[in-house]
């Protein structure tokens, strides 16, 4: 059976403490997760800790200790996500929480169907299940939808993909600050305009290729955060 484990976005968890659960969390524990009282389960508080729990009732849970988890990545990676239509966005949302991404930013571009969303909320839950899903214990934190001019202005250590351009992604990876949070930018269905990767370049965004065939915007997404992620956690042996 897989670990049970829950993300309580707690102010304050530590031992001894008794937390008392959201009905949304006892559904995912006693319907989802089929827990029953007196179980052990792991409890994460979303920002980077992990600690051991047991069910007392169906309302409350006692942390008895604190565990090491060693599911996050030593790097950052920023996924900057033009808005998709749909549930394509919330599928991108989930596979780059599974993937490790610590942030998420929701921009407007000039090929962006959608202009505006109300779904900051579906989407930050969207982010916490995948985040009890896939053992993290860091919830990506889902920032307000900023638009692509104002994007740019603020990112000093980014990628940009755009399907026109030949520079393999390997070589942007040699080019990037392994230190600093690493921006990934995606566009939307239409992806991004060539005025757009020219104001992006001139900020000191690396333009790179995900390979010679059009992805899709949520394929694309999903591709380059797996990529990335990998490069990254090999990168002594793939610079060698």
């Amino acid at each position: 059976m897989s670990d049970r484990r829950i993300c309580i976005q707690s102010s304050y968890i530590a031992p001894g403490v008794l937390l008392n659960l959201s009905m949304e969390d006892r559904k995912y524990l006693f319907n989802v997760m089929r827990c029953s009282h007196g179980d052990l389960i792991s409890v994460t508080d979303g920002r980077g800790k992990s600690f051991k729990a047991k069910i007392i009732n169906k309302a409350t849970i006692e942390i008895i200790h604190e565990e090491e988890l060693f599911t996050e990545d030593d790097f950052s990676i920023v996924l900057c996500q033009g808005i998709l239509k749909g549930e394509k966005m919330e599928t991108v949302i989930q596979k780059a929480t599974e993937l490790g991404v610590k942030k998420i930013v929701p921009f407007i571009s000039e090929r962006c169907v959608i202009r505006n969303t109300t779904k900051l909320e579906r989407w930050k839950k969207i982010a916490k299940e995948a985040t009890e899903q896939s053992g993290r214990s860091i919830i990506p934190e889902i920032s307000d939808v900023i638009n692509f001019s104002d994007l740019i202005k603020h990112i000093d250590n980014g990628i940009i993909f755009w399907e026109k351009e030949r520079l393999p992604l390997i070589q942007s990876i040699h080019e990037i600050n392994h230190k600093n949070s690493l921006f990934l930018l995606i566009g939307p269905e239409g992806g991004f305009s060539s005025e757009e990767v020219k104001q992006a370049s001139e900020k000191g965004l690396k333009v790179a290729s995900l390979g010679k065939r059009i992805l899709r915007a949520e394929t694309a997404s999903i591709v380059s955060v797996g990529i990335v992620s990998f490069l990254m956690q090999n990168y002594d042996i793939i610079k060698k």
